[in-house]
């Protein structure tokens, strides 16, 4: 993400983007992706009465366009379905993951100069 955020507002807060992924480690709330025994991403989604809010979903480079961040995605759509909620994230405008998440069946619901923000509706 350093070099969408780079894109986006010119700078990359490392010692702040590392706490808030230790805190979120720490409490629960992001889950480390494996692959076998191998860590190869990253899951946060916050759960709310009115929708699933996707907050990070990441997978390290070397192991992208190898289905890992597609079946991931289902799955949270998958739960999403189930309990009859959305699903929300929203997305830098400089990151290509946006086509990544139209291609699951997302829409732009609203957008600002730097972000998407998109939904999927069960």
């Amino acid at each position: 993400m350093k070099s969408y955020a780079v894109a986006t507002w010119g700078k990359w807060l490392e010692r702040e983007a590392h706490e808030e992924t230790s805190a979120d480690a720490t409490a629960g709330r992001s889950q480390i992706i494996q692959l076998g025994t191998t860590a190869v991403g990253l899951l946060r989604l916050d759960r709310f009465e009115t929708h699933l809010q996707l907050e990070q979903l990441f997978i390290v480079p070397e192991h992208q366009r190898q289905g890992i961040g597609a079946t991931v995605l289902q799955a949270v759509i998958s739960e999403g379905r189930s309990q009859g909620l959305p699903v929300r994230l929203r997305v830098p405008r400089v990151n290509p993951a946006k086509e990544f998440y139209s291609r699951h069946g997302f829409s732009v619901v609203s957008e600002t100069p730097e972000r998407f923000f998109m939904e999927r509706v069960p």
